[in-house]
């Protein structure tokens, strides 16, 4: 019979595991109006706001929603503080303005997310509602 002390648990069959904070975009129930050039002009300063943001280091991940929900996109930062997550979208335009609502969670995952330090995102791009 073997001793069941001995068998590793579940838990110790986890990767290493890593702090970050989990952020989602969601479109509000009755945002602003805008014009369609006043959109335009807001989606391009949001997606170089993004892309700095990823360049920095400080998102490791981001990327839209694809269906058609109040769920827009989904980040992934560098920090286990969700203050931090805060300051750094502050100035995004798009969440700066209410034409997106931000909701920030800390967050447990595989230290592997951060993999791509370093990296240069490429092909970073979002399709306008």
């Amino acid at each position: 019979m073997t001793d069941p002390a001995a068998a590793p648990s579940e838990r110790d069959r986890l990767p290493p595991m890593a702090h970050y904070v989990l952020g989602l975009l969601r479109r509000p129930t009755q945002p602003p109006p805008r014009t369609e050039r006043e959109a335009d002009e807001l989606q391009e300063r949001h997606l170089s706001h993004l892309r700095g943001l990823r360049e920095s280091g400080e998102l490791i991940a981001v990327g839209p929603i694809l269906d058609d929900v109040p769920l827009r996109g989904v980040l992934v930062f560098r920090t286990d503080r969700v203050d931090r997550a805060r300051d750094l979208m502050r100035s995004d335009p798009l969440v700066a303005a209410g034409y997106l609502l931000l909701e920030l969670y800390a967050w447990y995952a595989p230290a592997g997310l951060a993999a791509t330090e370093g990296a240069t995102p490429t092909g970073l791009t979002f399709e306008t509602d």
